[in-house]
């Protein structure tokens, strides 16, 4: 694949204002992202209100002519559906739909420490299912008390890595981090890094020697582009010059707006 590819696509936020006003039936201005995605929780309620969620952000990524993306879906998307089978039908159809427009879908299994559904028996015991089932690429964490304290999440590392899948962490944020395990990269020792942020990208530079080292690679999205600018862009610079694979995904299109093409042009 030599075409553009958006490296870290958020299914529950990679739409526009209109595909999520569908989807939700309102949308305010100036809604925070974490109260966006405690709206989505609750609105999961079946298996069209997932598929709606799912092809608003693909098919936003495809009107940008992304020819691959990697999409983070939401474990907490199991709420719309019966059993893991029917979840993984559906991303089996949008896979095989896009793919005959020549869009290439990838995927992750997301799981949010923050939220609390997702750590029911019956959540631990799908996510499982799902991974099992081949069309998942591995996991992505993300969440405060997984960068806080990643051992409680071993079980899941422990699984993905022996099954031969992959790793995410997501360290872009919506709030404000006051602690942080320092150490939660080597330990858990991903396959790839999420930031958004000066924060996020610092943290990296600090362990740019062990992702190089590793083969770690550091995926940036544009959510604070208009924030940081050409700051984040030096950094993220500095770390394709240490050594460390860079890469560039839309992250939460829905927040931020900004074309894939025009951010890693800036780069």
């Amino acid at each position: 694949m030599t075409g553009k590819i958006d490296s870290n696509l958020n299914l529950e936020a990679g739409m526009n204002q209109m595909a999520f006003e569908k989807w939700s039936g309102f949308y305010i201005p100036g809604i925070s992202p974490k109260e966006t995605m405690g709206f989505s929780v609750v609105r999961m309620n079946s298996e069209a209100d997932a598929r709606c969620l799912f092809e608003g952000s693909i098919s936003e990524s495809y009107s940008h002519f992304v020819e691959q993306a990697v999409c983070n879906l939401p474990l907490y998307a199991m709420k719309g559906f019966d059993t893991p089978k029917s979840l993984v039908s559906v991303v089996q159809e949008i896979r095989k739909e896009y793919g005959s427009k020549g869009m290439e879908l990838k995927f992750y299994l997301q799981i949010d420490s923050g939220i609390k559904e997702n750590f029911s028996d019956d959540s631990v015991a799908a996510a499982f299912s799902l991974l099992g089932s081949g069309e998942f690429l591995g996991v992505c964490f993300k969440g405060v008390d997984f960068l806080c304290d990643p051992k409680k999440y071993n079980r899941f590392i422990y699984s993905v890595k022996r099954h031969n899948q992959k790793v995410k962490i997501d360290f872009s944020l919506f709030e404000e981090m006051k602690t942080i395990d320092d150490q939660v990269i080597q330990k858990v020792v991903p396959n790839e890094v999420v930031g958004n942020s000066l924060f996020d990208a610092d943290f990296f530079l600090a362990n740019k020697s062990f992702l190089a080292e590793q083969g770690i690679a550091a995926i940036f999205t544009p959510d604070n582009f208009r924030l940081a600018g050409s700051e984040l862009l030096n950094r993220m610079r500095i770390l394709r010059d240490s050594g460390v694979e860079v890469k560039v995904g839309s992250g939460n299109y829905l927040f931020h707006g900004i074309n894939l093409s025009d951010f890693a042009e800036s780069l």
